[in-house]
């Protein structure tokens, strides 16, 4: 698998809160007329989204959250994080996050607290990489859903790249949402700087 290595800063300030989106290499990838790594990231930090699903302690027993891309990823991987049970807002956010992205992408979201300095982000060369010890959480299935493995990847959207594909790749840093509702992940009180990693490859 090959994959590109020009480094871009790109800040995208929005709804108040900022999401910085960093492009390793993405500019040639995703093929001549489709969208690049850095693209896709924009959309998951830009476009919103509504999510509908059945709460029991809601009114008419239906909740609804709008919210970025970005910060349904952020909601559900923290519920992953703590070891949360699924819900139906993780399933139907995740999949509006899958049908926003398109094909040929592969989107991972890790929670990292103010003391995880450990960076390890499937897909992107080694020297990008922090060193460090981190607490592991719980990853997910390539589509979404946590596991028992000790990997640090909570939540995964979309297949894995081909071995032999050019993969272009973008890392969002986004801060943890504040509670949204029952049901849709509230803040547990990690403290100032903890936010989720989002790694977008494209090919």
């Amino acid at each position: 698998m090959a994959v590109t290595s020009t480094v871009l800063d790109v800040t995208v300030l929005l709804l108040c809160v900022s999401a910085s989106v960093v492009a390793l290499g993405a500019s040639d990838a995703g093929g001549p007329d489709g969208p690049t790594a850095t693209d896709a990231a924009d959309r998951l930090v830009t476009e919103t989204a509504t999510v509908t699903y059945p709460d029991e302690d809601a009114p008419n027993d239906t909740r609804r959250v709008h919210a970025t891309r970005a910060e349904l990823l952020a909601l559900v991987a923290e519920r992953s994080a703590d070891g949360g049970e699924r819900t139906a807002f993780d399933r139907r956010a995740v999949d509006r996050v899958r049908s926003g992205v398109g094909p040929r992408t592969r989107v991972d979201v890790t929670v990292d607290g103010p003391r995880r300095t450990d960076e390890r982000v499937a897909g992107v060369p080694e020297r990008y990489r922090a060193r460090g010890a981190s607490p592991g959480t719980a990853p997910a299935t390539a589509s979404s859903g946590a596991t028992t493995d000790e990997d640090r990847w909570t939540i995964a959207v979309g297949a894995e790249p081909p071995r032999d594909a050019t993969v272009g790749v973008a890392v969002v840093r986004h801060p943890l949402p504040t509670g949204v509702g029952s049901g849709a992940g509230e803040s547990d009180g990690r403290g100032s700087g903890s936010e989720v990693r989002i790694v977008v490859r494209r090919w």
